[in-house]
């Protein structure tokens, strides 16, 4: 064990080259659940960090002591020693996003894992800790790190992982003892507090990043970088045999290099095969020990299965997914007008199980492949509070406008966008929604996509809008969607190229449309053989039409597919005598009459 002035001599003298990297977690369900896959949940103090030493590598532990125990080996007085994600070697350094960063002389509740290398390890980094703080005379247990991040998520199971809060610190220890004896079932809103997560922590320094949501994976100045992507590919190897669990895993790295390199203007990574290092695990990771020695540097490797069992494994299904991040040398480039370090090795490690949780009909995979990879390219997690991308720290979206953002202001040279957006903007006009863009300049644009989503995630094509070429004068575009869906529709525009490349533009707008109002007939009387019959419904489903005379007796039956929209049914009264006529809708339990009176 070395004293704390070793540890931070240390930092001083490594603190030349860098490597960083994040992570991809699916939450548990809840707390106790989480508490059920621990080796040991304990409440305990941070007495001191150090460093160990071996193959010529510094790995970064805290001392802890036991307060109280709630589960697990580890009892009241012990003192034991938490291992982070951390590491120095030679003149690099490795920082994991959400590690577990811990103050000595605070106090912590952790929920652990035993390392078969000989330590112990938080079960999800910092998503598994919770620091114990004050807060108007009452004892609180506070998320920090990942747990600060993430939001509700829903797992493979259909299960909706809860949130974390502030929790009473006397009461949910109380209760994880109760829930891991099997004698009470978990009760989130009896051990929460009305408190928010964000009062408790300090707002954190800028970062580097345009526009504000957009982070990276190593947050110091400057930051890495890949660059010379316009001259040259950054080649990306892929462990032979791929996935245990997942037999298209190496298909769906190639899918993912596409979609990236489709997506993201500027960046153009490469498939170059497998291949078949096998890790020494020095200090237990995979990227660490021979690993630079072995590849040559500006590449990208990846890794399945977890050879060194550096990540805990998974429990149904929830915990840490993967993680992925970079080297970085101590020279610069300047790009854009600032300064970046020149990103050296790119790497991912998969978890144990990752394949067979992720790996079935869904794109899950796929996503999760894609945010790690994007990982490597120093982009670190966006806020659930900006909105969906594919860099959430949970999974799994596929790419979103936000990551599209932030990727084109880290290689996408200024001046050089193929369309210039200036403003796009959407409004309810009467039962239709109205779509207006405009640009400043255009260049090699062929068409623009809509696209709509009822939920900010999933989106699909509703029209197409030709383009301009090349072009420097302003454009106005409008396009109408005539089938908005009930509630809340978002609208973003897919910009595509004569050679097929496109991207997403950078804004989205939303605009809310409510289905109301009883069916109308169009006309009513009838004069003629045609009429139209509006349905507004607020959901889709099978819709039956009846039609009936005046003495009641069914003359006309028909099925059709009500959508969440304004509907319009069009009828042929061309054989029907003058008279009155009923008309019935019905829509699972919602049935509709009205009276039509032919002439």
């Amino acid at each position: 064990m070395r004293p704390l002035s070793t540890y931070c001599l240390l930092i001083s003298l490594f603190m030349i080259n860098t490597i960083a990297n994040a992570t991809t977690i699916v939450p548990f369900p809840n707390l106790g659940e989480m508490a059920k896959a621990s080796e040991a949940v304990v409440l305990v103090k941070a007495l001191d960090h150090f460093t160990v030493e071996y193959d010529n590598a510094n790995y970064f532990r805290t001392e802890l002591e036991v307060i109280k125990n709630i589960k697990g080996v580890l009892q009241q007085g012990d003192r034991f020693d938490l291992q982070n994600m951390k590491i120095q070697y030679d003149d690099l350094e490795r920082i994991i996003w959400g590690d577990l960063e811990m103050e000595i002389g605070h106090q912590y509740l952790l929920f652990l894992d035993y390392n078969d290398n000989g330590y112990w390890q938080a079960k999800m980094l910092s998503y598994a800790a919770f620091e114990l703080m004050q807060r108007n005379q009452e004892a609180v247990l506070v998320p920090f790190g990942l747990g600060a991040e993430v939001q509700v998520t829903v797992g493979k199971d259909g299960i909706e992982r809860e949130p974390l809060r502030v929790f009473k610190a006397e009461a949910l220890q109380a209760h994880l003892i109760t829930y891991l004896r099997g004698t009470q079932s978990w009760n989130l809103e009896s051990i929460s507090t009305p408190y928010d997560i964000s009062s408790f922590h300090t707002a954190a320094a800028a970062r580097m990043a345009r526009p504000d949501h957009c982070t990276f994976v190593f947050n110091s100045l400057p930051t890495p970088r890949w660059q010379d992507f316009e001259n040259t590919a950054l080649p990306v190897y892929v462990e032979q045999g791929g996935d245990n669990g997942c037999s298209q895993a190496i298909s769906k790295v190639q899918s993912g290099i596409n979609s990236i390199n489709n997506q993201y203007s500027g960046v153009n990574l490469q498939y170059s095969g497998t291949h078949s290092f096998v890790p020494n695990c020095s200090g237990g990771s995979a990227a660490g020990g021979n690993y630079t020695s072995t590849f040559a540097s500006r590449s990208v490797s990846i890794q399945f299965d977890d050879p060194c069992n550096q990540i805990s494994n998974l429990s149904n299904c929830s915990g840490v997914l993967a993680i992925g991040g970079l080297y970085s040398f101590s020279s610069t480039h300047q790009f854009n007008g600032e300064t970046w370090r020149n990103a050296a090795w790119g790497y991912v490690v998969v978890n144990n199980g990752t394949g067979a949780c992720q790996c079935d009909g869904s794109q899950d995979y796929d996503a999760m492949i894609i945010h790690e990879m994007t990982h490597t390219l120093n982009v670190g997690h966006i806020s659930f509070g900006a909105g969906a991308a594919n860099m959430n720290p949970s999974c799994c979206n596929l790419i979103q406008p936000l990551d599209v953002e932030c990727l084109d202001y880290m290689y996408l040279e200024e001046g050089i966008l193929p369309v210039e957006l200036v403003q796009f903007n959407g409004k309810l006009q009467h039962k239709f929604v109205e779509l207006q863009w405009q640009t400043a300049t255009e260049t090699n644009n062929e068409y623009f996509t809509v696209e709509r989503s009822v939920d900010g995630v999933v989106y699909e094509a509703i029209g197409r809008v030709s383009g301009q070429g090349t072009i420097s004068e302003s454009q106005n575009y409008t396009f109408v969607d005539k089938e908005p869906r009930d509630g809340e529709n978002y609208y973003r525009l897919r910009q595509t190229d004569y050679d097929g490349a496109f991207e997403f533009l950078p804004k989205i707008v939303s605009v809310e449309y409510a289905v109301s109002g009883a069916i109308e007939i169009q006309p009513n009387p009838i004069s003629g053989d045609n009429v139209k019959v509006v349905y507004p419904s607020s959901v889709e489903g099978d819709l039956h039409l009846t039609i009936f005379d005046a003495n009641g007796q069914k003359i006309r039956e028909e099925q059709h597919t009500a959508f969440a929209a304004r509907n319009e049914i069009a009828l042929d009264f061309m054989n029907l005598k003058p008279g009155v006529y009923i008309l019935q809708l019905q829509q699972g339990e919602r049935m509709e009459v009205q009276r039509i009176v032919r002439l």
